[in-house]
């Protein structure tokens, strides 16, 4: 009994400590199973590699970082033309066909012939460029004349001032030109010698000779001498009148030259070679030539056709650099600001394997009719000719402004079951795989929201060997 007593007593004891505290054994172990499966978790996290496995993996860290951060997109966009660099060569005027000497798909250079035509309105330009310059090569030999006979009367009557022999005035300027000049002054100023003279032969005479001839005299060398003068002056007046006339017609005939070669460039437009040959059986050909290096893309002629002012005769390509045209829709029109954009990044389903770099251009004025996008266009280079006019792309663009947020690598972070984790460098060939919540992604770092601080040790390069790893530990388990 008293050992029933005693089991009933030690019963009592033991029912009435649990009736006291009756949540205290349940809540020491609720906490211990907690801290044990954190650190049973914990432990399952962390993936240990031996030196051998860690040369394998070629494991490579990178410290979590804060940068300024931009949002990207990828939009829809088509491979296009450079279209400074796709000519379609056409003439102003009308014309015929004599001979097509290129074909589509060949290569040509700038200056190397297309085809050979002929044109009456070419001929008669050529022909007025002719004439003009015939008509400026007969003015300008009248200017020379005149310019000439000028200057040659200033210096005859330069040297008159000094009262020269009138032998001594031809001797002088027998081999200068004159004009009919010569005749007036040396004339006039030879009848200005004689009364001269003789007014100065009667002045001896004084007493002699009457006073009446003596003032006769007088008289007749003062009228000489004004009419010597009137003739100079009139001379000198009308050689510097025709010299200037003479200018001004040769100016005149300049500009018609010049004129009628602007003329025959507008017939021949930029296309064609410009010649001003006088032969009459070449007066009407043209030379049509390239005038960028690339290639023929369409040719729209044959030997003997006629073609009309403005009608089409070949397209002109080059695909060294080309454009791409994006489509930013209305929806996301407002974060998009050009100014911003620097640089995009475009890669091409028919070309894998390929992410090149584009330098924005401009942004249409409008929205596209077909895809009622806004598109805008970017300069690809094309060098080794992998992209083709009319290709399908897609095109990574830069939205809104830059912010600052902490970022990993892009192949830094691994998913499994649609969880997000890194893996954190935690001592010698040890590696613990943490959860994180990521924001923002672009072509090489993704935002961390939560899961890592700044300056944890991310594995960035094999971090795929280390997922296979805890992967296949959990099997083992």
């Amino acid at each position: 009994m008293a050992l029933v007593a005693g089991a009933g007593g030690t019963i009592f004891i033991a029912v009435s400590l649990i009736a006291a505290n009756p949540f205290g054994h349940s809540t020491a172990t609720k906490v211990g199973a907690v801290e044990e499966q954190q650190e049973l978790a914990q432990l399952e996290s962390v993936v240990r590699l031996t030196p051998a496995q860690t040369a394998k993996a070629r494991l490579q860290t990178t410290s979590a970082e804060v940068r300024a951060l931009q949002d990207e997109r990828r939009v829809p966009g088509r491979i296009g033309y450079n279209e400074s660099r796709r000519l379609e060569v056409r003439m102003p005027v009308d014309g015929l066909v004599s001979q097509v000497l290129v074909t589509p798909g060949d290569a040509v250079k700038k200056g190397d012939r297309l085809a050979i035509l002929s044109s009456v309105a070419v001929g008669l330009a050529r022909d007025e460029i002719v004439k003009a310059e015939a008509d400026c090569a007969i003015a300008r030999r009248e200017r020379d004349w005149a310019a000439e006979i000028a200057t040659n009367l200033e210096a005859l009557q330069a040297t008159l001032k000094n009262h020269p022999q009138v032998e001594e005035i031809e001797r002088e300027y027998q081999d200068r030109p004159l004009g009919n000049h010569r005749d007036k002054i040396v004339s006039a100023y030879s009848r200005y010698l004689f009364a001269e003279g003789t007014y100065r032969s009667s002045e001896s005479l004084t007493g002699a000779l009457p006073r009446n001839t003596i003032r006769e005299r007088k008289s007749d060398k003062e009228v000489a001498r004004a009419n010597f003068l009137g003739i100079c002056e009139q001379s000198r007046f009308e050689a510097a009148q025709r010299r200037d006339l003479a200018q001004a017609n040769l100016e005149h005939a300049e500009r018609l030259v010049a004129v009628n070669r602007q003329k025959l460039r507008l017939h021949l437009g930029p296309f064609a070679e410009l010649s001003t040959t006088p032969l009459d059986a070449s007066l009407c050909e043209v030379v049509l030539q390239s005038s960028i290096d690339g290639f023929v893309e369409q040719r729209f002629v044959t030997d003997g056709v006629q073609f009309n002012a403005s009608q089409n005769l070949f397209v002109l390509a080059n695909v060294d650099t080309v454009w791409v045209s994006a489509q930013i829709y209305a929806r996301e029109w407002a974060d998009f600001d050009l100014r911003s954009v620097t640089n995009v990044t475009v890669d091409c389903p028919a070309v894998p394997d390929q992410r090149l770099p584009a330098t924005p251009l401009f942004v249409s004025v409008g929205t596209s009719p077909q895809s009622h996008a806004v598109p805008v266009v970017a300069e690809l280079d094309n060098a080794a000719g992998r992209f083709k006019p009319g290709m399908f792309a897609w095109v990574t663009i830069p939205f809104g402004a830059p912010r600052r947020a902490l970022v990993v690598p892009e192949g830094a972070v691994m998913r499994h079951e649609s969880q997000a984790f890194v893996f954190v460098a935690a001592g010698e060939g040890a590696y613990r795989k943490t959860d994180v919540s990521l924001g923002m992604a672009t072509e090489h770092w993704i935002e961390v929201l939560s899961g890592v601080q700044e300056g944890d040790p991310v594995v960035s390069e094999g971090a795929f060997y280390l997922k296979s790893e805890w992967l296949l530990r959990g099997q083992d388990d």
